[in-house]
């Protein structure tokens, strides 16, 4: 896995995209109906009215201070993190993933829903996967005071939404954004390690046909020198080691064609 080694990055995205949420936030309250029936995630509309744009607007909505406290709180504790290591492109782009991801498989669940979907929890949970994953050792306590290490919160995390999905609990909260944000989190990180790897492979190749094609122009410059000895002064101007080598050449020179 790839990271930026500049560690000294100011997280210029995550004070960006706390700062946005919070215009939005004030926007909402201002605009309720407005901003709920355009940008909130509401599946019936998508389906019937093609509003594409709402999986990834409905990440920037919140239901109350609560609401957008908690989230944004995650995102500064988890994201500034991830950012300093990554950099500013590579985290934005996975947020935005794991926001998508998590509306995505909320709509696939409820396609014909008319209740909204808001809230940045879908890439927040993708933000902890990451965090969990790179910082594993790390010891997180929950509701501020439980004492876990991040790979189990992580865990802990993710069967804890995929249950609370399934048992279909009427609890208002879209468990399966979560869950969503979670997996394509995942999906990120192990689609980008299969593409760095594959591209090292790659350049590895490169650089051995490199020292292959050295070592083939090496032998034909040898022989052509040996060649050109037999046609000025004929083949027993060789020695016994040259005419040996010349064979060799030739031989390996046959079994490249």
């Amino acid at each position: 896995m790839y990271y930026n080694t500049n560690y000294y990055q100011r997280p210029k995205v995550v004070q960006t995209l706390i700062g946005v949420n919070i215009i939005v936030f004030i926007l909402q309250q201002i605009f309720p109906k407005f901003f709920i029936y355009y940008f909130s995630l509401i599946p019936y509309l998508i389906t019937n009215k093609y509003f594409l744009w709402q999986f990834f607007t409905h990440m920037f909505l919140h239901g109350n201070i609560f609401h957008i406290f908690f989230n944004m709180f995650a995102l500064f504790i988890f994201g500034v993190n991830l950012e300093t290591l990554w950099g500013s492109k590579k985290f934005f782009s996975y947020y935005v993933i794991s926001g998508l991801g998590g509306g995505l498989l909320h709509y696939l669940i409820n396609t014909n829903s008319t209740i909204p979907s808001i809230g940045a929890s879908g890439a927040v949970y993708g933000i902890l996967l990451a965090y969990g994953l790179t910082f594993p050792e790390t010891v997180l306590y929950i509701n501020f005071f439980i004492p876990i290490k991040a790979k189990y919160a992580v865990i802990l995390f993710g069967v804890t939404e995929l249950l609370l999905g399934l048992s279909n609990t009427s609890s208002g909260i879209a468990h399966f954004a979560h869950l969503g944000g979670i997996l394509s989190g995942l999906f990120y990180l192990k689609f980008e390690s299969f593409v760095v790897k594959r591209t090292k492979r790659v350049k590895k190749t490169r650089i051995y046909k490199t020292f292959e094609d050295m070592e083939k122009d090496r032998k034909r410059e040898r022989l052509n020198e040996l060649l050109d000895r037999i046609r000025e002064k004929g083949y027993n101007s060789l020695t016994e080691s040259e005419k040996y080598e010349l064979d060799e050449l030739s031989q390996w020179f046959r079994n490249q064609e």
